[in-house]
């Protein structure tokens, strides 16, 4: 049993490792319209149609961790997302789906105005920090930064 997990670990880790491949450090903006540092290619405007994907391991406490796989779409103006989480190593139902609406907002991170993705605004939200990679780091409620940012990090599909 032991060894399955970790597997599945060294599975998640090796796709990890994999996405990150070939991928150049996003080129800073000539036109001065970047905001915080992040490319204008990860901040698409609100009327924009598209997808993006994210994925990595989220620390868990009773588990290995939580495999997670965000998407957000934006489709003639309006915004869904879907979430799926894989406890790794947990007895039982394991998978989790979540589905709703996002909004990007701003916010003041470590001093400065940032951009931020919000998961059901409506209702108990969970929200990511747009880094200048393009990759999302899970922010604790309210939307304040987690003190090992680093191990809350998704990285872009």
């Amino acid at each position: 049993m032991h060894g399955l997990r970790l597997l599945r670990v060294l599975c998640v880790s090796g796709l990890l490792a994999l996405a990150a491949c070939g991928r150049d450090a996003p080129a800073e903006a000539e036109s001065g319209t970047e905001q915080a540092g992040v490319p204008e290619d990860t901040t698409p405007p609100a009327t924009e149609n598209f997808e993006r994907s994210w994925l990595g391991v989220l620390p868990c406490a009773d588990c290995d961790g939580i495999q997670t796989r965000l998407v957000l779409l934006s489709e003639n103006g309006a915004r869904h997302y879907l979430l799926e989480e894989t406890y790794l190593g947990a007895e039982g139902d394991n998978n989790f789906v979540q589905e709703g609406e996002w909004t990007e907002e701003t916010t003041q991170l470590e001093g400065v105005d940032t951009p931020v993705y919000r998961l059901d605004p409506k209702g108990p939200s969970r929200w990511f920090w747009l880094q200048p990679d393009g990759g999302l780091e899970m922010l604790e409620s309210e939307g304040r930064a987690a003190l090992n940012g680093l191990d809350y990090r998704l990285q872009r599909l």
